[in-house]
C-alpha cells in the first residue's frame, strides 16, 4: 500500500499522491482515467485540492464521488486553475501595477507598467513614460500575486456529513496520450511462412505521470468531439522504452471495439514513449502475389484516349489470414530472412482487422517484371455507347514462373465480348486476369469491351 500525505490548511485537504489508478487509452490520442485516493474528511464544508493531475485534462468531463460514504459527500461546486505562472501570465497580470526594473548597469526604475513585448517594457513614472530594452535589464521586480498556482489544480467545494476515511473516486478524460501498434514480420521466401511479433506503443504528452497504473487499450473508432485545442505546447521527443517480454494483453471484444487489458500494472511517465509486446505468432501460412493495375487515370477517357499514359510497375503483396486474435491498426516492417540474417523489405500499414479476415500487404514493386497497357481501339457506336480494345502485356524477366493478376477498372454497364483469357469479376466495375508468365518470358491479354452510359 501506498502512503498518502495529507495537509490540512484551514478547510482545505491536500490530495498528493493517487493511491489506485486505471487508465484506459483510445488510440485517438485520448484517455479515460479512474484514481482512488483515501483521505480523512472532517465534517463540514470542506475545499478538495488535487493538484497533480494531466496539463491536458478535459474540464467539463471530471466526476468525484466517495465510494464507501456516497450519499453524505455532497459536492457543491468544482473549480478548474489552469492559470501557471509564465513569464508571460506574471507581464499581463501587473498591467497597471507597480513594478521595479533594474540594469545591468545598476540603473533602478519603478512605476506603472503599460505594456510588454519580447524586447521592451514600457513604465509610466510620475512625470515621464519610460520604454526599457528588456535586454539590457538585470531582473524586473513585481509584488506577489496570490492566485497563481504553479501546477493544474482541481478544487471541490464537498459538504462532507461523515468523518473518516474516504475513498474518493478522481474520473476525467485527458487528451495528449495516445497508442498504436506496431508489428515485425519475417519472411520465410522458401517456406511461405512469416514469423509475426507485435508491440504497442503508448505515447504520453498529457503533463503527468501515471504511476503504477492498470492499462486498458481501445481499439476502434469511437465518436469524439473536439472541444477545443491547446495551442502553444510544444510536443518535443521523448525517452523510448521498450518492454520485452512474453505477450502481456488480454484480447477482449468492447461494445462494437476491441480492448486490450494490460496484465499487471506498469508506470507511463509524462514524455515517454513504451512499448509493450502484445503479439508473437511463428510460421503463419503467406502467399506472395504479383498484380498488376496499368491505368493510372479513374475515369473513363471518351474520346481522349490516344496518348493516355500507363503504369509499368508490378506490385508485390504478401497476404495471409488472421487465424487467432484481433490485429489493431498499425505500421508493419517486413523482414526477409537470409542466411547471413534479415533484410528490409518494405513497409504498411495494417487495417483493424478481425479474426479470420485476410491481411494483405504491398510491400513494394517487383523489380524484373513489367507492364504495358495500350488502347487498341475506341470507337462510338451511339449516343451512349462505346466499345473499346485493350492489349496488356507482362513481361517476366525472372528465372522461374509467375503468376500475376491483371486488374482491369471498367465503367457504366459493361460487357466484354472478346477475350484471350478468362476474368474473374470483383465487384460492379472491376475485373481480375489471373495469368500465368513463363520465366524469361511474356504474356499478351487481350479483350474488347462495350460500355454504355
Amino acid at each position: 500500500m501506498k502512503k498518502i500525505l495529507i495537509i490540512l490548511i484551514l478547510f482545505k485537504v491536500f490530495i498528493i499522491e493517487s493511491k489506485e489508478t486505471t487508465l484506459i487509452i483510445y488510440n485517438q490520442n485520448f484517455a479515460v482515467c479512474s484514481e482512488v485516493r483515501e483521505m480523512e474528511i472532517d465534517t463540514g464544508k470542506k475545499e478538495i485540492v488535487f493538484s497533480d493531475i494531466p496539463r491536458f485534462i478535459e474540464p467539463t468531463s471530471i466526476q468525484i464521488c466517495s465510494l464507501n460514504f456516497p450519499s453524505d459527500f455532497i459536492i457543491l461546486h468544482q473549480v478548474y486553475n489552469s492559470d501557471i505562472f509564465t513569464s508571460d501570465k506574471v507581464f499581463l497580470k501587473n498591467i497597471g501595477r507597480q513594478i521595479i526594473a533594474v540594469s545591468k548597469k545598476g540603473e533602478i526604475y519603478s512605476g506603472s507598467l503599460l505594456f510588454y513585448d519580447s524586447n521592451n517594457i514600457g513604465i509610466e513614472t510620475k512625470d515621464k513614460i519610460l520604454i526599457l530594452n528588456r535586454h539590457e535589464l538585470e531582473r524586473i521586480e513585481f509584488d506577489k500575486i496570490e492566485d497563481f498556482v504553479y501546477k493544474v489544480q482541481l478544487k471541490f467545494l464537498v459538504q462532507n456529513n461523515k468523518k473518516g476515511l474516504h475513498k474518493i473516486l478522481l474520473k476525467y478524460t485527458t487528451s495528449n496520450i495516445n497508442w498504436k501498434s506496431d508489428y515485425t514480420g519475417e519472411y520465410d521466401e522458401e517456406k511461405n511462412k512469416l514469423d509475426l511479433s507485435g508491440f504497442v506503443t503508448i505515447d504520453n504528452r498529457s503533463g503527468y505521470d501515471f504511476k503504477d497504473a492498470s492499462i486498458v487499450l481501445i481499439a476502434g473508432e469511437v465518436k469524439k468531439m473536439i472541444e477545443r485545442e491547446v495551442m502553444g505546447d510544444k510536443l518535443m521527443v521523448g525517452e523510448m522504452k521498450t518492454a520485452q517480454a512474453i505477450p502481456s494483453f488480454e484480447e477482449k471484444p468492447f461494445f462494437e471495439y476491441h480492448k486490450y487489458t494490460l496484465k499487471g500494472k506498469t508506470d507511463i511517465n509524462d514524455g515517454e514513449i513504451k512499448q509493450i509486446n502484445f503479439l508473437s505468432k511463428k510460421d503463419i501460412k503467406v502467399e506472395k502475389k504479383y498484380v498488376y493495375e496499368g491505368a493510372t487515370y479513374r475515369y473513363y477517357y471518351y474520346d481522349n484516349w490516344r496518348n493516355l499514359p500507363y503504369n509499368e510497375k508490378v506490385n508485390v503483396f504478401i497476404e495471409f489470414k488472421n487465424e487467432d486474435e484481433v490485429l489493431p491498426f498499425g505500421k508493419i516492417r517486413i523482414f526477409k530472412k537470409e542466411k547471413d540474417g534479415s533484410l528490409f523489405i518494405g513497409e504498411n500499414l495494417i487495417s483493424h482487422t478481425p479474426i479470420g479476415e485476410k491481411v494483405k500487404l504491398s510491400i513494394g514493386n517487383a523489380f524484373d517484371i513489367k507492364g504495358e497497357r495500350k488502347i487498341l481501339s475506341h470507337e462510338k457506336i451511339s449516343h451512349q455507347v462505346y466499345k473499346d480494345t485493350y492489349e496488356i502485356k507482362i513481361k517476366n524477366f525472372k528465372n522461374e514462373d509467375i503468376v500475376v493478376e491483371v486488374i482491369e477498372r471498367l465503367y457504366g454497364t459493361w460487357e466484354i465480348t472478346e477475350k484471350t483469357h478468362d476474368y474473374e469479376k470483383l465487384d460492379a466495375y472491376t475485373i481480375k486476369f489471373p495469368v500465368k508468365v513463363k520465366k524469361n518470358g511474356e504474356e499478351l491479354i487481350k479483350y474488347t469491351v462495350m460500355t454504355k452510359f
